[in-house]
């Protein structure tokens, strides 16, 4: 790239920082140093240097903050919840959220309002009609389990509207298993045993004797565990093993479970074709639900019952009674997040940004899609120079071409009034049962509207995620709209303006490289410009290259390294692209030590078992991915010997 582009990107940046409303300037060296740990060696744990003194509130604990990601989290929570309890009035959006919250928070809520709705589904569930099991209507598992999903609830399968990984443009629908979250999915006695209880709770609130609701209960179990049995290992695999295929096609593979009139159910007052709808299936758990279905042993009023109570547990009815008052409010704000994503979004960015929030969130907007573009030309420079391609201009211009087609997509704010969903706003009151069911009606017209509606342009709001993604078969990056609200794009201005561009670049600009770098790892290698799977693209001696630069991921200082080998690469390629798209853009002064800080500090805390899958833990990330770039061990003046200045460094483009 020349370098007059760099330079005109680097004045767009400045001239967006000063428009964005950031806070009067200060010094930003100082600050990063209220978490580090100076008395710790840079150059032999630079991990725990710069996070060592980093900590969480115990209110932000107790929303579940335990590293700077979950922290940033909690403090989006705790300024939504001070402001919905304190001072709704103020801001256009806070209204219906304010009154949904206080609902939520008053508890009072009954299980006969969401059996109630049930009941009008016209299911004839014997249960509620005090009849024995064979008396009066025929039960219709049909209409019972196609209600569930109106509301958004699953029932004997999850419905789910998602990307059409052959189309980006394009949402379709998925049929998956359920997912038994309360029974929970590993066997375990005592969750088989809390749950069985749960649901007695449930079968005593509906009047229902004692002793006949703890049978009921116990069998209820026994057919959900029977269900569980059908389910693959690998639930989510499946929405990328099939090809979508047409419903009319489904319903001739699986007459038994009449999909047809089960999307005719939902679907009602909307204009489709079952020879055009697209779906995603999992054969081999619907093939099963039919034979399990078939059987004469399948008894009505267990399989009637167990549906019944799937929508007040879909709405967790009962099971945040006894918890403290933080864990409610966090209950209470994340259905808020579920149901109102976009009316709470757009509250977070009034607060966050203050009163110009519209003009200065589009500003943020601009200056991600000069970043992005930076980062892009400069691996553009960097794929052209790679050894990896050496005398293959073909595979190099299909690794160019994929960068250029890859997309950047960013949230748009709800405008203030509108219901995404088409007409008006559902109205909310006192009453937590009533608005929890309004709004996930309103949710679920939204999503069906996204399978017939204008192609995919911007993400889902989700006010309270903080990640961002690459889509591997869409070949685009996401970014949702929490991470819009975090320090990685709401930037303070520092005193000095090479420090706020290096605590940029280390943040947002890390963050946008990283995900870039997964186009280009072990699985992004496989797969082409349009994200279609293109094995073979890349010949051998491509192949053998980039696989002889991978293998140091696969070294001794690498824990895990198989598992971990994708996120190790994005993690020290992406760092190295964000560096040098820093270098490239401020071409005079380098605040450095600002950059690597910054980027350990994104880090500080130790991330949860559940959540690291296949990233390392948060010291390894920081420690490994910096001892890899010679520049660190030249700021920092690491000798040949230290840990954090290590012979081998890893490199792949």
């Amino acid at each position: 790239m020349e370098l007059p582009t760099m330079i005109i990107g680097l004045g767009v940046i400045l001239l967006l920082l000063q428009l964005s409303g950031s806070v009067r300037s200060q010094d930003c060296a100082r600050l990063l140093e209220n978490d580090m740990d100076l008395e710790e060696a840079a150059c032999e744990n630079f991990y725990q240097h710069a996070c060592g003194n980093w900590y969480a509130s115990t209110m932000q604990r107790n929303l579940g903050a335990h590293d700077m990601r979950t922290k940033w989290v909690a403090s989006l929570k705790l300024h939504l919840i001070h402001h919905l309890e304190t001072s709704s009035a103020q801001h256009e959006s806070a209204g219906q959220l304010a009154t949904f919250y206080n609902s939520c928070l008053s508890s009072g809520q009954s299980v006969r309002a969401y059996t109630d709705a049930m009941a009008r589904s016209g299911a004839n569930f014997p249960l509620l009609a005090n009849k024995d099991n064979g008396s009066g209507s025929p039960f219709d598992w049909v209409l019972a389990n196609a209600a569930l999903r109106t509301y958004g609830a699953q029932g004997l399968w999850r419905l789910l509207v998602q990307d059409n990984w052959q189309s980006a443009d394009q949402r379709i629908f998925y049929i998956l298993p359920p997912t038994f979250d309360l029974l929970g999915n590993d066997g375990n006695e005592m969750n088989e045993f809390f749950y069985e209880r749960y649901l007695k709770g449930l079968l005593l609130e509906l009047g229902v004797r004692v002793r006949k609701a703890a049978l009921l209960a116990k069998q209820i179990v026994g057919f959900e565990k029977s269900l569980q049995i059908l389910r693959p290992n690998d639930v989510e695999q499946t929405l990328v093993l099939r090809k979508p295929q047409s419903l009319r096609d489904l319903e001739q593979q699986l007459p038994g479970l009449e999909l047809k009139r089960y999307f005719e159910t939902i679907l009602q007052g909307l204009d489709w074709d079952p020879s055009s709808l697209l779906l995603v299936a999992d054969l081999d758990y619907l093939h099963g639900l039919r034979r399990l279905l078939a059987r004469d042993t399948t008894d009505p009023m267990i399989l009637s019952t167990w549906l019944l109570l799937q929508l007040p547990a879909h709405f967790e009815l009962r099971l945040h009674d006894d918890e403290k008052l933080s864990s409610q409010r966090d209950h209470c704000l994340e259905q808020l997040r579920k149901l109102m994503p976009g009316q709470l979004g757009r509250l977070q960015m009034q607060l966050v940004l203050g009163e110009n929030y519209q003009d200065v969130y589009d500003t943020s907007i601009q200056q991600i899609a000069v970043l992005f573009r930076d980062l892009k030309h400069q691996f553009e420079v960097v794929l052209n120079e790679t050894e990896v391609f050496e005398d293959n201009v073909e595979t190099r211009n299909l690794a160019r071409d994929k960068l250029r087609a890859m997309r950047l997509l960013t949230p748009r704010l709800q405008e203030p009034g509108t219901n995404p969903a088409g007409g008006q706003p559902p109205t909310l009151g006192g009453n937590c049962d009533e608005n929890l069911m309004q709004l996930s009606l309103n949710q679920a017209k939204l999503e069906f509207r996204q399978v017939f509606g204008e192609p995919v342009t911007s993400v889902p709001a989700d006010p309270l995620s903080v990640n961002a993604y690459y889509r591997l078969k869409l070949n685009r990056i996401e970014l949702p709209l929490g991470l819009m609200a975090t320090p990685l794009v709401v930037q303070q201005q520092c005193s000095k303006v090479d420090e706020t561009m290096a605590k940029l670049a280390a943040g947002l600009g890390y963050i946008l490289a990283h995900e870039m770098v997964h186009a280009f790892d072990y699985d992004g290698i496989n797969y082409d410009a349009n994200g279609q799977l293109a094995n073979g693209q890349w010949p051998a001696r491509a192949i053998i290259r980039f696989g002889l630069r991978a293998g140091c991921y696969l070294s001794g200082r690498y824990s895990n390294a198989t598992l971990t080998i994708n996120e190790n690469i994005a993690d020290s390629e992406g760092l190295r692209l964000a560096l040098d798209t820093y270098r490239r853009r401020n071409v005079t002064n380098h605040s450095l030590r600002t950059f690597f800080v910054t980027f350990a500090q994104n880090w500080c805390g130790t991330a949860a078992a559940s959540a690291l899958g296949q990233h390392a833990g948060h010291g390894e990330r920081v420690n490994n991915v910096l001892g890899n770039l010679p520049e660190f061990g030249e700021t920092f003046q690491c000798t040949t010997t230290s840990r954090m200045n290590p012979v081998d460094k890893c490199r792949i483009w």
